[in-house]
């Protein structure tokens, strides 16, 4: 994340209801228009209209500070069933979940891994056949939940 994205992030999540949470936040695009992306989180649920309100707030916070100096557009969205985790905060909360991760490089001849993990020592660990895999966070590509639904 760069210094704007993670100034509105902060800003956001110092505003929003204890519940509410900026997960995260992405500025993409060419100079001229920009695409902003804030990804939210609550134990309730978000819906259209927790989406809309975020969008207001973050439109303000964007104004107010001057975070961004060209034509912008806005989408803000929950992270769906297969939440993306973002830090070793994200991994601590859902431990014990099934989980992809993508490394970076790779670890013991592998740069995927699927499966149940543990956080130990602010490592990702994967249990194995043989011994367990422990993983940086500053190696992950990116990650997320496996959730299934069952109906």
């Amino acid at each position: 994340m760069n210094d704007t994205e993670e100034k509105l992030m902060k800003r956001l999540n110092n505003i929003l209801e204890s519940d509410l949470e900026a997960i995260n936040v992405k500025i993409f695009g060419a100079r001229n228009q920009k695409s902003i992306e804030i990804m939210i989180e609550s134990n309730q649920g978000v819906t259209i209209n927790t989406c809309a309100d975020v969008t207001k707030l973050a439109q303000n916070i964007i104004k107010l500070d001057s975070l961004v100096d060209s034509d912008y557009s806005i989408e803000v969205s929950s992270p769906g069933i297969n939440r993306p985790l973002f830090n070793i905060r994200d991994f601590i909360k859902y431990q014990g979940e099934k989980a992809f991760i993508e490394l970076k490089r790779s670890v013991n001849n592998q740069k995927r891994f699927t499966g149940e993990y543990k956080v130990i020592n602010k490592k990702i660990t994967f249990p194995n056949q043989d011994n367990t895999i422990e993983i940086s966070i500053d190696d992950i590509k990116k990650a997320n939940l496996i959730r299934e639904i069952k109906v």
